[in-house]
């Protein structure tokens, strides 16, 4: 949903267009680099439209699904035993040791062979201490996942014939450097958490999840990927171009990377300027989901109306007066989807309501940012000394006993 819009038809639109660029390519391996489900407790419905998309992506080659930081780990485990080991469909719920699954096989063509070194997102919870400076939990989680990607590292190049052996590497991260759409989920792209590109294994390709801007990265000594998201989800990656990444692999050589634009998706516009300006633009706009920032020197309580007039086909998310140097103001059509804040503002705004003593809101923030983290990551949060303080006398005197 956008603004209270299905963006259904565009989600099949493009999921279709993706297996069509597979059968024209016809590669040998297919990497969804994570972010499967946006929540991790998807409608049977989308489930549906998912497990069909990878079978079909499956008969055309092996697919390598990462579980990303919007993915449950109990839906890859639970639909992994479901396709069974022969579908050519595998899902990777949690990192795996570099010699028990940490390294999958493939063959290519001729008797060439890839070695692919899988890393999905590493859950922060599992590798900070509740009891730590909060500060010290984002140097821990960037040093853990680098010491995954090291030890990972190290099994892939191990009696790698380079003569018909080809390294690869794919991970659910945020490395150091890369450009955010702004649309990712805030806790999981601080920069405080990103990690270091100097720990991606020197493989010929790596290809990488969670940042929804499609880019190349500029990492010496290895070429690396984000695919980005397959159309634009909100207002932030207006005008991005999406696309899918085709990586032309051959032993011993650097990869060839050429992107295949993907343009079924109906487009996100915003635009901004007066009703005159819109007439004469009218014809670009056709049937995106657009957002009007109409400048009027009047309130005109028929803006709407004349803005769905001028641009009948477009489907229109909001309609927004702008005067002159004033703040704008949202209309009803809008209200709705900026008024859903998140738990993190509303925890704030509740914070800024209690009076009298309270602890430091910047040690409530992290440790109900590291709360609310574990809820989404579906890992427990626990106090490891809670039952002993809740064993230990109360020194206290009695209430009673103090007035006699």
């Amino acid at each position: 949903m956008l603004y209270q819009r299905s963006r259904a038809e565009d989600h099949i639109a493009v999921l279709h267009e993706i297996i069509d660029i597979a059968r024209t390519h016809k590669p040998h391996l297919i990497i969804h680099s994570g972010d499967l489900f946006d929540h991790r407790r998807p409608s049977y419905h989308d489930e549906g439209i998912a497990i069909d998309v990878l079978q079909e992506l499956a008969a055309i080659a092996p697919i390598v699904v990462l579980r990303g930081n919007h993915d449950s780990p109990h839906w890859f485990r639970h639909f992994a035993r479901a396709f069974g080991p022969r579908s050519g469909i595998h899902l990777i719920d949690s990192r795996r040791d570099p010699n028990d699954g940490g390294i999958l096989r493939f063959d290519g063509p001729g008797d060439t062979t890839l070695r692919l070194g899988v890393l999905p997102f590493v859950d922060i919870a599992t590798q900070t201490n509740v009891y730590d400076n909060p500060d010290q939990w984002y140097s821990s989680y960037a040093r853990a996942v680098g010491e995954f990607e090291r030890e990972l590292a190290a099994e892939l190049v191990r009696d790698l014939d380079t003569s018909r052996e080809i390294a690869v590497f794919t991970a659910h991260e945020y490395v150091r450097g890369a450009e955010l759409s702004g649309t990712e989920r805030a806790m999981h792209v601080d920069d405080k958490y990103a990690t270091d590109p100097a720990d991606l294994p020197a493989v010929s390709y790596a290809a990488l999840g969670h940042i929804h801007k499609p880019q190349q990265l500029r990492i010496s000594g290895v070429t690396a990927c984000y695919a980005g998201s397959p159309l634009q989800l909100d207002f932030g990656e207006a005008g991005e171009q999406k696309s899918v990444v085709i990586a032309d692999l051959h032993p011993g050589q650097p990869a060839e990377i050429t992107t295949v634009a993907l343009r079924s998706a109906r487009q996100l516009r915003i635009f901004e300027g007066t009703l005159d300006k819109l007439r004469a633009n009218a014809s670009t706009f056709g049937r995106d989901l657009c957002l009007f920032k109409i400048h009027t020197p009047t309130n005109d309580p028929t803006l709407a109306e004349q803005v769905s007039a001028i641009v009948p086909d477009a489907e229109i998310v909001g309609v927004r007066p702008i005067f002159g140097d004033e703040p704008e103001i949202i209309t009803a059509d809008i209200v709705g989807a900026e008024a859903d804040s998140d738990l993190r503002t509303l925890f704030a705004e509740f914070l800024s309501t209690q009076t009298g003593p309270k602890a430091d809101p910047q040690i409530l923030h992290k440790q109900f940012d590291r709360i609310l983290t574990c809820f989404e990551d579906e890992v427990a949060f626990t106090l490891p000394d809670i039952e002993a303080l809740l064993a230990e006398p109360d020194d206290t005197t009695d209430l009673e006993e103090n007035q006699r």
